[in-house]
């Protein structure tokens, strides 16, 4: 049954966290060398970020490769040309 990729089970823990892994550079708005990079939905649909983690300013926002495993499910279509509206 495809409905079944979609339910998920309640978390074991009280936090759900994601894994931000650093990334060397500095912040362009801050200067800060905090960056890390971890995925994100947003109105786009899945990315990986690189954000200060000291102002958040985004430094890249980029569409997650098969090696990061984000979203957790991938759509058939992911890679076709965007239709021709009228």
């Amino acid at each position: 049954m495809a409905v079944d990729r979609l339910l998920f089970p309640r978390p074991d823990t009280d936090r759900v966290y994601v894994e931000r892994v650093p990334v060397d550079g500095a912040c362009p708005a801050c200067e800060a060398t905090e960056l890390a990079r971890y995925p994100v939905a947003n109105f786009l649909g899945p990315r990986m970020v690189v954000k200060c983690q000291q102002c958040f300013h985004h430094v890249s926002v980029t569409r997650p490769e098969p090696e990061d495993h984000w979203p957790a499910w991938r759509s058939p279509a992911r890679d076709w040309p965007a239709s021709r509206v009228g």
